[in-house]
């Protein structure tokens, strides 16, 4: 699988967790392939990529 996100939606859900890591300050930010194994999407490192 690969990434097929546009630029524009990167940047609208890093404008979305921006907001909500304000709201939410203790929340972990992962893809849902980080709580289920089996599932091979997202297909980029959320962890990783969504760190601040």
């Amino acid at each position: 699988p690969a990434d097929t996100r546009t630029l524009m939606q990167k940047g609208s859900l890093l404008a979305l967790l921006r907001e909500l890591r304000l709201l939410f300050p203790k929340a972990l930010i992962v893809g849902h392939h980080d709580l289920n194994p089996v599932k091979p999407c997202p297909c980029f490192d959320a962890v990783k990529e969504y760190r601040f």
